[in-house]
């Protein structure tokens, strides 16, 4: 099965070039990566350009995370879809453990996995101590933990683009009242970089009003189905 790779980036020159070499260098690599430069205006793009024809890399104009994962999903190929964050990094036996898992039992929809958090080596040392985080490995129902079949993603819909930093939460809540079949490897699958850029950390209250926005939509929703 063929596998296409969403990364959106903004202003990710510090880490985007890592994440994409983790996704390229699978034990069993993708078949195709698209990363979205969603307007950034630092050196992003030219981080991109380094990949040649190793990555598809286009750029639009500013218009959030979830408008840019939906514009590379409409270009992807792939029977399967996985998801990295722009500061984030796959272990090397992701797409293996998963691919295995999916393969195995064709009712699985799609494959989750154990997130380790880290704080990245290039926080200073006063802030260290406030990004640690309470839990370092965990499962992760996150995008980037998430090789999902392409069918099923189209079942489900694409991401709110009103929700620029809740969108999965309140599509993974739509897709399992929808009845997503999902399973988790017994693996981490991902490094969450933890830094002073993370938009959970750095604007808490933004991202909690729209987790609260998320949650009530999926409440409407599930009342509407009784």
């Amino acid at each position: 099965m063929r596998v296409s790779v969403v990364i959106a980036a903004y202003n990710a020159e510090a880490y985007i070039a890592e994440a994409i070499e983790s996704v390229l260098d699978q034990t069993v690599p993708p078949d195709e990566v698209i990363v979205v430069d969603d307007g950034s205006t630092d050196g992003t793009r030219s981080r991109l350009d380094r990949f040649g024809d190793r990555i598809v890399a286009i750029t639009q104009a500013n218009s959030g995370q979830a408008v840019a994962v939906n514009k590379a999903l409409a270009m992807a190929h792939g029977e399967l879809i996985g998801f990295c964050d722009a500061d984030d990094l796959w272990t090397a036996g992701k797409l293996e453990m998963q691919l295995a898992l999916l393969e195995a039992d064709g009712s699985i929809e799609a494959a989750f996995g154990k997130v380790q958090q880290f704080v990245s080596p290039d926080v200073p040392e006063q802030h260290r101590a406030r990004l640690a985080p309470d839990v370092e490995i965990m499962p992760g129902e996150l995008k980037q933990c998430m090789l999902i079949r392409r069918a099923a993603l189209m079942r489900i819909g694409p991401f709110d683009e009103t929700l620029p930093a809740t969108f999965f939460i309140a599509w993974l809540g739509r897709a399992k009242q929808n009845g997503l079949k999902i399973a988790h490897v017994d693996g981490i699958v991902l490094r969450r970089r933890l830094h002073l850029g993370n938009g959970g950390r750095t604007n808490t209250d933004a991202q909690n009003l729209q987790t609260l926005m998320a949650l009530r939509t999926a409440i409407k929703a599930q009342r509407h189905q009784e």
